[in-house]
């Protein structure tokens, strides 16, 4: 009994398995295999990257000069509190998530010129 021989004619052996060249493997016409390409090479550029950070009205970012369009998850910005507000106890940070969002605490509480001391 002979092993079956690939689609170009070629027999390949390894042990008792044919092999067939990736290349062969790879028709434009198999619509499934298009698909699942197209979206892998795809879906890195429309999910996990953020747009712009949102204007915060209590911090700007340290950084004032964002021009960038798209950032990729897990970047991470530092923000400074604007003048009337004062540092909470949070992470004065704002990071770009798995889901294309920012995520953030308030960082930043109003100043009402009242400091707990003690």
């Amino acid at each position: 009994m002979h092993p079956p021989k690939t689609p170009s004619g070629a027999l390949h052996r390894k042990g008792k398995m044919a092999v067939w060249p990736f290349s062969r493997l790879w028709k434009v016409s198999d619509p499934i295999l298009f698909q699942m390409t197209l979206v892998a090479a795809l879906l890195p550029a429309v999910l996990g990257n953020c747009d712009p950070p949102p204007t915060l009205s209590f911090a700007a970012p340290v950084d004032i000069t964002l021009t960038e369009t798209r950032f990729k998850t897990g970047t991470t910005l530092k923000y400074t509190c604007r003048p009337g507000y004062m540092r909470s106890h949070s992470t004065q940070t704002l990071t770009c998530n798995s889901d294309g969002k920012w995520v953030y605490n308030t960082f930043c509480i109003l100043d009402t010129g009242f400091h707990h001391i003690g």
